[in-house]
């Protein structure tokens, strides 16, 4: 059964990677890729002289097409513009997709709150997964990297991580930090054998996940690797030359999947390599979503 994967394409450099990857991708999926760009509802459109309505977005389409075709030319690809507000059209695009790819420009703390916030939105509220793109991606052969907490979401993200490891001969990163949820109980004055138990007890949590997906993909290179501390921080620090990183999401209600953490934002959209944001399995009717980056 063929992949349909969905590209948000605007013309820009970001876009441009994004059709990249999906280019990369389907040289080993197969894919029906979907082309979309969105006009927002107050853009006007400027009339020819003969009084039609030009759409400056069909050219952007028609060369994102070409370019697919010419290094994929077996590739099925449509296009489409859709008028609306951009992030709840992509997010209704999604409800019918198996992949959602956007890319992202790299932005700094400040920037990142107004420039980054279609991907993050997008990334947070999408039906299906949605891999985030950096304006600076080039081709890896690294592994995949994977963040995982104990519980449902997260197995979701890393049975993708597995799946996606396999499907590119490379290995299996997983990632599982425990300090957000032991950070109560460690006060100075708590006794180092305190928080050597709770380490020993997310460790065996992290090999009992490791070794369910040694079962499911006995042929795949694995390690994993457990952190005191920021989940963000120990991602990043996985992630150099890595080919993908996939986390999870958690529903949690409309006003906060709105406003995600400066955290998730940072390894959404400042990590040199791409993000796969993969929602809850069998909980499609959370309509917001929340990323998860900051509870592994």
């Amino acid at each position: 059964m063929s992949e349909h994967i969905v590209v948000a394409v605007d013309g820009g450099p970001a876009s441009s990677a994004a059709i990249a990857w999906v280019i990369d991708r389907i040289g080993s999926v197969d894919a029906v890729v979907e082309l979309t760009t969105v006009i927002a509802p107050r853009f006007p459109l400027p009339d020819t002289a003969d009084g039609a309505v030009l759409d400056p977005y069909q050219p952007i389409l028609d060369a994102a097409r070409s370019r697919v075709l010419a290094a994929r030319p077996q590739a099925t690809v449509t296009m489409r513009v859709r008028r609306g507000v951009p992030v709840d059209e992509l997010v209704s695009a999604s409800r019918h997709a198996d992949l959602m790819v956007i890319g992202a420009n790299p932005t700094p703390p400040v920037a990142g709150a107004l420039r980054g916030t279609l991907p993050l939105k997008l990334a947070g509220q999408a039906w299906c997964t949605t891999v985030v793109v950096p304006a600076s991606w080039q081709p890896s052969s690294g592994s995949v990297v994977a963040g995982w907490t104990d519980d449902e979401t997260a197995d979701a993200a890393l049975d993708v991580a597995a799946v996606e490891a396999s499907r590119r001969g490379a290995g299996l990163t997983i990632v599982h930090t425990w300090g957000a949820i032991a950070a109560a109980p460690l006060e100075s004055s708590a006794p180092p054998s305190m928080e050597a138990a709770i380490a020993a007890e997310h460790r065996r949590l992290l090999e009992g996940a490791a070794q369910r997906i040694r079962v499911a993909h006995p042929a795949l290179s694995m390690t994993h690797l457990l952190h005191g501390g920021s989940a963000a921080i120990a991602i990043v620090r996985a992630a150099p030359g890595a080919s993908l990183v996939v986390v999870g999401t958690r529903g949690r209600g409309a006003v906060s999947a709105l406003f995600l953490g400066s955290v998730s934002q940072d390894v959404l959209l400042n990590l040199p390599v791409p993000v796969a944001v993969v929602p809850r399995t069998h909980a499609r009717a959370d309509r917001f979503p929340e990323l998860l980056v900051e509870d592994f």
